[in-house]
């Protein structure tokens, strides 16, 4: 199972580096779903962008952090002190509500990950894994899934398509815009016919008219509705 959890940099970097093998933490009831042989993912703080994944080898359970750390350790000094550091992130009150662990972690690799979480092409998997010192981890979507994925990628693309205006981005827009035809069914014969009726009661863009405003002498909410959507502002 794996377990996502965040760190400040200076302990995640003395995880990266190999000098910090144990975390500790209250326990509460996330980290009573932790087991030996689970993995945890770690994520920096603030930005959260730089990860990293280690197995749990271990793990420590005591009702206090002065208990635990005695367990652990033999130096009196060394002992207060971390016991000091947990109470400035934990209260002695949930310290006593939950007790405390300490996981010993094993790093699985020090390299870097990066997180998307974004709809790609078929083939983009394939071309990554085939590269030296690079791994992707996807999943297959259900048809509500992709649909919402695919909103997202025709903002995506025609934002890409304003920034640049170039015939490959607007390639890029229509491939989206083709994929979800597929999964509603649509046809470009019934698309053709709603443009051309909608052209024949309203035009179509060839004249470049831009509408600066409308007067009306009465209070017109569906106008008002229309004007206040999110996206014409």
């Amino acid at each position: 199972m794996l377990h996502k959890m965040k760190l400040n940099e200076s302990p995640f970097e003395r995880i990266k580096n190999g000098t910090k093998t144990i975390e500790f933490r209250l326990y509460d009831e996330k980290r009573q779903q932790i087991k030996i042989g689970d993995q945890i993912e770690f994520s920096k703080l603030p930005d959260l962008q730089e990860k990293l994944l280690v197995d749990v080898i271990e793990l420590y359970r005591e009702d206090t952090f002065d208990n635990l750390f005695r367990k652990l350790y033999t130096d009196e000094k060394e002992i207060n002190k971390k016991t000091k550091l947990m109470y400035q992130y934990y209260s002695p009150e949930k310290e006593k509500e939950y007790g405390v662990v300490g996981i010993k972690i094993s790093l699985i690799s020090n390299g870097f990950r990066y997180t998307y979480n974004k709809l790609v092409r078929d083939k983009i998997p394939e071309n990554i894994d085939s590269e030296p010192g690079r791994k992707s981890k996807y999943r297959i979507l259900n048809d509500k899934e992709y649909l919402t994925e695919l909103n997202k990628k025709v903002l995506e693309e025609a934002n890409e398509f304003i920034e640049e205006n170039s015939i490959e981005e607007l390639g890029d827009l229509m491939e989206v815009i083709n994929a979800i035809m597929k999964l509603k069914g649509y046809k470009m014969e019934e698309v053709y016919k709603i443009m051309k009726a909608k052209e024949e009661k309203k035009g179509a863009f060839e004249n470049k008219i831009y509408l600066e405003y409308v007067d009306e002498e009465k209070r017109n909410l569906e106008e008002e509705k229309e004007l206040n959507k999110g996206f014409r502002k």
